[in-house]
């Protein structure tokens, strides 16, 4: 783009430089034009013109260089890369000058759409096949499932039984069970934690000849289901103005509890750094003059809002950093879970939840885009305080008022365009967290993307700088990439999800057993692993499409997104939000495929493993950074990962090499956990639980090496974690 020219000054400048172009086409060194300021001093004195030093030369300036219009260099990375502390790439394509390279560039592009035709091919066979068999079973005359209908028109539209569109649904496994919060029994799917932790009880009770509770392998959770006591009443102004007459029934939760402004700022800024970077569903600047709207001088409170009221609970819910303690409170927090400093900001957290919670209760019937970023963080809010049926049935409202809404319709371009992109972040926002809840409580969806029509946002410079980032670290990735990068991935994941779970009800519905279990039947184990292994391409074709810029380098020549366990090489002089990015999504990856193969860790072991990769990055990320301090979901990871490791422990405990490596990835995640106790009490428990299991690993892994042969429980126990031995890879 940008020729430098190198040689002496010549009298015939313009000439000569025409004339050696045209000699020598291909040649990499021309004559350069004199400086014509130079030129004129030489005849003014009629001294010799000084010879001028050779410049160096370089092919094609970085593309960071070469946007900015700035002088690179040779170097990889350039000085100015290196300087500014961003990645030097040059990906630009250099122009062809020949008819040979243009002849080399066309069989290249041949050879490109070959690849990408085969590629296209192979997932048309996948999802055909799928498709066939689908189809095959329920025409099948004794299909248990509901009669297909189909409507004669421009298109077929089948409907079932209950006239509604698709098919019915074939047999689900899934278990009742108790949690360590009530002891009434709640429905999970095949996919949750506490599936496989049925599983894991019924082995340990057959294993070691003792009757064990489930809820000994559940983590115990501090927080309770919340009460009415402190529901403020819509037109509250003073923080103690409530309207529930029970406040008697929760001390803990006294209404006097707003913080001043000095106190708030400092919460709202971690919001900035933290919930925002992940969650991208507030205009920055809309909610900062919303903010400074509600403060009138020489009052002591300001106005109530449920928007600010919710964003300062899930602040003070993620805590204070350990750094600005006193170094009482801090040594405090460090040896026990029971610190009052962290107490205190917990209360005052689930004060402005509920406060929140009752200000929104007049916004029901005419809600506003405010309302339903108050419903997702509510969502959030719940999550992180492990009340999953809460945060579950918050979804379903914030859900349908979204409908009502029309976000799930495609944004009208009478629209600004900012507003349009907010309002497709938030649609698909709330999309991944609906998937993301589903999967992991393996239950069924209340979102589908049949009647959508919202296309998924933007993440151009442009808009970045609209947003207030005016930082583009390279590949045309900005700070709202993440929120794209996002929903393709829990795309990808869910396509697999829904796919290998109408298979597995498929072949349990096929099998003539009236109560059919996956793990009494070999053969549909090993039919369902082959099917899975063959659509896990799909979350493969979204690894291999994320930019580069958004992926985890690794060090000792390690692969980004790998479950090789190499340790990732931080770039610590990247913006945060950068660094969390790549972190945030290279964690939920491999939880996602880890809960995907789950199901099969009963087959043969492999060395490349979600949950050890998991395991090891989180460790390495909480242990060197503070990126994770208080990251409630990355917890979640950690112990999903650890609960998959111990039950592979478990599982083989005469696995050899692989078991001590997993052995050792366990001690990472207690270790891990730990380090999360000191942010939420929850931590401290998992590691607690996590090390009683693996007590139970040790005592079974010491009886088979005894009995000098490889424990095997027996097939009949239902719910075991043995199977045949099959091809397995990436489960523990």
């Amino acid at each position: 783009m940008f020729a430098t020219f190198v040689s002496t000054p010549a009298p015939s400048t313009t000439h000569s430089s025409t004339t050696s172009s045209s000699r020598s086409p291909a040649s990499s060194i021309t004559v350069a034009c004199p400086n014509p300021g130079t030129e004129r001093s030489s005849h003014t004195t009629g001294s010799t013109p000084a010879v001028r030093p050779k410049r160096v030369q370089v092919a094609r300036a970085c593309d960071w260089c070469r946007v900015h219009r700035i002088k690179c260099d040779s170097e990889q990375p350039c000085n100015n890369c290196r300087t500014r502390g961003g990645e030097c790439s040059n990906k630009g394509a250099s122009p062809i000058r020949t008819l040979p390279h243009a002849f080399r560039e066309l069989e290249r592009l041949r050879q490109r759409i070959k690849e990408l035709e085969r590629e296209v091919e192979k997932r048309d066979k996948v999802i055909s096949s799928h498709q066939e068999e689908v189809a095959r079973a329920y025409a099948s005359p004794g299909s248990q499932g509901a009669p297909v209908a189909r409507l004669s028109g421009p298109q077929n539209v089948e409907l079932n039984a209950w006239g509604e569109p698709g098919k019915a649904s074939r047999h689900i496994e899934g278990i009742f069970m108790s949690t360590t919060q009530h002891p009434q029994k709640q429905w999970f799917g095949p996919s949750s934690q506490f599936f496989f932790i049925g599983r894991m009880h019924s082995y340990l009770a057959v294993a070691l000849r003792q009757t064990h509770s489930s809820q000994s392998i559940q983590i115990h959770v501090a927080n309770k289901p919340f009460t009415n006591s402190c529901v403020p009443s819509p037109g509250s102004t003073e923080p103690g103005d409530v309207s529930s007459p029970n406040l008697s029934m929760d001390p803990g939760l006294s209404p006097a509890r707003s913080l001043s402004a000095t106190q708030e700022q400092y919460f709202l800024d971690v919001f900035w750094q933290n919930h925002h970077c992940g969650l991208q569903i507030v205009d920055e600047a809309s909610f900062k003059e919303h903010y400074r709207s509600l403060w009138t001088p020489g009052e002591r409170f300001r106005k109530p809002s449920p928007l600010v009221d919710i964003i300062l609970a899930l602040s003070m819910q993620q805590g204070m950093p350990p750094s600005l303690m006193p170094q009482r409170d801090r040594l405090s927090a460090e040896h026990s879970s029971h610190d009052p400093v962290k107490a205190e900001i917990e209360l005052d957290a689930r004060w402005h939840y509920q406060r929140c919670q009752g200000l929104l209760l007049s916004e029901l019937e005419c809600p506003t885009i405010s309302t339903l970023q108050c419903q997702m963080f509510s969502v959030i809010y719940l999550c992180c305080s492990s009340l999953q049926n809460m945060a579950h049935s918050s979804l379903a409202v914030a859900i349908r008022t979204a409908h009502i809404l029309g976000l799930h319709l495609e944004p009208s371009h009478e629209l600004p365009r900012r507003e349009r992109e907010l309002r497709k972040r938030i649609w698909w926002s709330l999309y991944t967290i609906e998937s993301k809840t589903c999967m992991k409580l393996g239950r069924p969806w209340s979102t589908t993307l049949s009647e959508a029509t919202c296309t998924i946002p933007a993440d151009d410079y442009e808009l970045a700088m609209q947003m207030g980032c005016s930082t583009s670290p390279g590949d045309n990735v900005t700070w709202l990439t993440y929120t794209v990068q996002l929903v393709k991935l829990v795309l990808a994941a869910r396509t697999v999800y829904n796919a290998f779970y109408q298979k597995v009800g498929l072949v349990l519905s096929d099998s003539g057993n009236p109560n059919p279990s996956l793990y009494e039947d070999p053969a549909a184990i090993e039919t369902c692993a082959t099917f899975l292994q063959e659509s896990m391409e799909c979350l493969g074709t979204w690894k291999r499409t994320v930019p580069n810029t958004i992926q985890n380098k690794r060090k000792r020549n390690g692969t980004p997104m790998s479950t090789d366990r190499s340790p990732l090489a931080i770039e610590i002089f990247a913006p945060v939000w950068l660094q969390r990015h790549r972190l945030w999504l290279e964690l939920l990856y491999h939880n996602l495929s880890m809960n995907l193969y789950r199901p099969f860790i009963c087959f043969r072991y492999s060395s490349d493993s979600h949950a050890m990769a998991l395991t090891t990055i989180t460790h390495q990320v909480v242990t060197d950074t503070h990126l994770l301090n208080g990251w409630h979901e990355a917890f979640q990871w950690q112990w999903n990962a650890a609960l998959t490791l111990l039950g592979f422990a478990l599982a083989y405990p005469a696995a050899g090499e692989i078991l001590s490596q997993v052995r050792t990835a366990i001690d990472l995640a207690i270790q891990s956990c730990e380090i999360f106790g000191r942010d939420f009490s929850v931590g401290l428990s998992a590691a607690a639980v996590a090390r009683d299991l693996a007590k139970k690993a040790d005592i079974i892994r010491d009886t088979t090496r005894q009995a000098g042969a490889d424990f095997e429980m027996s097939a009949h126990v239902d719910g075991n974690l043995q199977g045949s031995e099959l091809n397995q890879q990436n489960l523990c």
